[in-house]
């Protein structure tokens, strides 16, 4: 594991730093999430019953 010394750094490239981090675990987080398979296979869903005409119009 490597360290970095940010003591050494003004504080406003202290926080440059810090921010690009944060960015750099956001993208590569993406890219190593793995799909579940409950996100792959599609769900079941309830039956579908249609709305008739005439009840749309009776509000």
């Amino acid at each position: 594991m490597q360290t970095i010394n940010l003591n050494d750094l003004p504080k406003e490239a202290q926080k440059e730093l810090l921010d690009f981090y944060g960015f750099l675990l956001q993208k590569y987080k993406k890219r190593e999430k793995k799909k579940r398979i409950d996100e792959i296979i599609p769900k079941k869903v309830k039956a579908f019953q249609p709305i008739k005409r005439e009840e749309l119009y009776e509000r």
